[in-house]
């Protein structure tokens, strides 16, 4: 029974865990230029895209 409650525990500390990471992670979007976020989306698109490409081999 206290293996369920260390669930439900830890459950509650990753969301805590996420939701200071999204807080951080939106800080620091603010502090980007339109340039900046434009340069990482097509970074992001562009890792994608190799990953993909990379699992037909």
């Amino acid at each position: 029974m206290s293996d369920e409650k260390n669930k439900e525990n830890k459950s509650k500390a990753d969301d805590v865990h996420v939701s200071d990471g999204l807080g951080e992670l939106l800080e620091v979007s603010e502090q980007l230029t339109e340039e900046e976020i434009q340069k990482a989306a097509e970074e992001a698109k562009q890792a994608v895209a190799d990953a993909k490409n990379q699992k037909h081999h």
